[in-house]
């Protein structure tokens, strides 16, 4: 799979008319070349000329790591020139990022988005007259469309998550406190493989707050709770978020429950390949808004998901460009009253030729009166 990647990348990079690019440890690289770096007071680049030449420029103690990864990317039939540079820590790193910039053209593209002062001192102290070019719209567009290889540990990672949701609707009880479900939940999850766990279990009033974090008082009876989780496997993220019912929650809050429930339907059984993010987000605003409760939807529809929680697609308003077939994200609308509670229902999509396929299966109404919404 990476051979493709590296040819669509060096096609970008030429048609963009850039000497190079130069990846960040972090998903950028990790989606090139399986390298796992993070960032550290010792710079390291893997940089990409148009020409297919690949420098990995670390720091001496981590060059294996570079020798690997080169041995790795040519077994997989990736053409390219592989090479590291080193510094050692007496060395320091300016002396290599001068040897591998100074013979390089001017016109390189840069992660806007990771890259620090340390980086940018180095390579302007290298490459004087350096023409600096956010690569990141071309590392956006590569990580968009996900091949099968990345779908399966997506779809490994959904399923964890809905195993997540089920741990909750089984633990959430009046007098229990949602810090221990949240460690529950963590626990059972990562015995079962996850890598990494994030979540937030927001119960009572707190709901209200789209970005609560976990709550601390009791739950009670008539509480409204909804827990926002993510788990990622291989690398790549499941996001999802279910609310439940503590009894009964009363008829305002039964209707807000099937008014999201409604919106997330529209917009995951009715987006289509082509249609924008823009119009996707349309789908499920304009549910909320024809049963009065717009101004309390307060945040976009949905984002992408992948290497990243939040990634390209954004399900927004602003977005106008269309979602390709192979594009994955959330839906994922909610209604918040501030002083009463707030619910959101949210899953994981791939867009297919047909159509949103779910990647996340739990089931999304928890109410035990399922009765249809009623105006």
């Amino acid at each position: 799979m990476r051979k493709e990647r590296w040819e669509r990348l060096l096609a970008e990079v030429d048609n963009a008319g850039l000497s190079g690019i130069a990846l960040m440890p972090g998903p950028n690289l990790f989606y090139m070349t399986g390298l796992r770096m993070g960032l550290s007071e010792r710079p390291t680049l893997c940089v990409i000329t148009r020409d297919g030449n690949v420098t990995f420029l670390m720091p001496k103690l981590e060059a294996r790591k570079g020798d690997a990864i080169s041995a790795q990317l040519s077994d997989e039939g990736v053409q390219a020139a592989f090479s590291v540079v080193s510094f050692s820590d007496e060395e320091g790193p300016g002396g290599a990022f001068a040897g591998v910039f100074g013979q390089a053209g001017l016109n390189w593209g840069f992660e806007f988005r990771s890259m620090r002062l340390l980086e940018f001192s180095l390579i302007s102290g290298a490459l004087p007259g350096v023409q600096w070019t956010d690569a990141g719209e071309i590392m956006r567009k590569l990580r968009m469309i996900k091949d099968e290889s990345e779908l399966l540990s997506m779809r490994k990672a959904c399923r964890l998550a809905d195993l997540g949701a089920d741990i909750a609707k089984k633990l959430l009880a009046p007098g229990r406190r949602a810090g221990d479900i949240v460690r529950e939940i963590e626990r059972q999850l990562k015995a079962d493989g996850a890598q990494a766990v994030g979540m937030a279990l927001a119960t009572g009033v707190d709901t209200a707050l789209p970005h609560a974090g976990t709550s601390t008082g009791q739950i009670a009876e008539g509480d409204v709770a909804w827990l926002d989780l993510t788990v990622c496997v291989d690398g790549y993220w499941g996001d999802i978020t279910r609310s439940y019912a503590i009894g009964d929650i009363g008829p305002e809050m039964k209707r807000v429950y099937r008014v999201v429930l409604e919106a997330n339907d529209a917009a995951r059984t009715k987006a289509t390949p082509g249609m924008s993010g823009a119009e996707v987000d349309a789908l499920a605003r304009e549910v909320i808004e024809s049963y009065g409760y717009g101004d309390y939807f307060i945040h976009r529809t949905g984002h992408g998901l992948g290497l990243e929680v939040h990634e390209d697609p954004y399900i927004v308003a602003s977005n106008t460009s269309p979602l390709p077939v192979g594009s994955t994200f959330t839906i994922e609308p909610g209604v918040y009253i501030p002083g009463k509670g707030g619910i959101r229902i949210e899953d994981d999509v791939v867009m297919t030729e047909n159509g949103c396929r779910s990647l996340t299966a739990y089931p999304r109404n928890l109410l035990d009166d399922d009765r249809k919404l009623v105006v």
